[in-house]
């Protein structure tokens, strides 16, 4: 499943230090796009996986208290422009 990410950063130069831990992904995860604001407050990711519990469940702890973040299902009969999918 498509899944999309609200990031709301509270400590861009944390952030940054914090999602090199994130890479590279477990096989069941895929990046398709990462969306900073220029003043990186803010980014808007697509990411591939099983479940939003399984993505999060991965993602939050290494984020920490750098950012927030709002995850929801991206409804692909409506969507314009997705990836092919990678995983299986």
């Amino acid at each position: 499943m498509f899944i999309t990410i609200e990031h709301q950063i509270h400590d861009s130069a944390g952030f940054q230090q914090c999602a090199e831990r994130v890479f590279p992904l477990p096989e069941a995860l895929h990046v398709h796009q990462f969306l900073p604001a220029e003043d990186l407050s803010r980014a808007v990711c697509l990411y591939e996986a099983p479940s939003i519990d399984r993505f999060r469940d991965y993602l939050d702890p290494l984020l920490g208290q750098t950012s927030t973040q709002r995850y929801f299902p991206v409804a692909e009969a409506h969507a314009i422009g997705l990836p092919m999918q990678q995983l299986a």
